[in-house]
């Protein structure tokens, strides 16, 4: 029996350790409508800004839904001195070398790593809002280390 007991509490414990470091990010459906989502499996926050032609995207994004290890290396570059807020990358995808009647597309995005960095679908209004989050929210990364 305690065994049984001390398996339900592994569980638990389990449980409350990933939602302490779960990270929230405001993700954005086909309509529009933002949300808030918290998920452990997050390491950043994504903005993709609006244009002329495309509404702006936010998501939160983890190893499993992209190559991270870029963002990793970036941000573990900050100290308590320098803190890097945002990494923002302009890529190239050549999909005309798997499907010969592709073509070359280009992605403008911006990833962060804090609670609700991503609020704004603006580029403009994303950068502001970085500069005006409260300095202790930026402290401390979803995993609990100095960014």
């Amino acid at each position: 029996m305690a065994a049984v007991y001390s398996l339900i509490f592994a569980l638990f414990s389990a449980a409350a350790l990933s939602t302490v470091s779960a990270l929230t990010c405001y993700e954005n459906d086909m309509e529009g409508n933002v949300y808030e989502v918290t998920n452990s499996t997050f390491k950043y926050c994504a903005l993709i800004p609006a244009t002329q032609t495309s509404r702006g995207r936010v998501f939160g994004l983890g190893p499993e839904s992209d190559w991270t290890e870029a963002y990793d290396h970036t941000f573990n570059m900050s100290d308590s001195i320098y803190r890097i807020l945002t990494v923002c990358i302009l890529e190239r995808y050549d999909f005309g070398q798997i499907y010969a009647s592709s073509y070359k597309e280009f992605m403008f995005r911006c990833v962060c790593n804090f609670d609700r960095c991503n609020s704004d679908t603006t580029f403009n209004a994303y950068l502001q809002g970085m500069k005006a989050q409260p300095s202790d929210e930026m402290l401390v990364s979803n995993q609990g280390t100095l960014l």
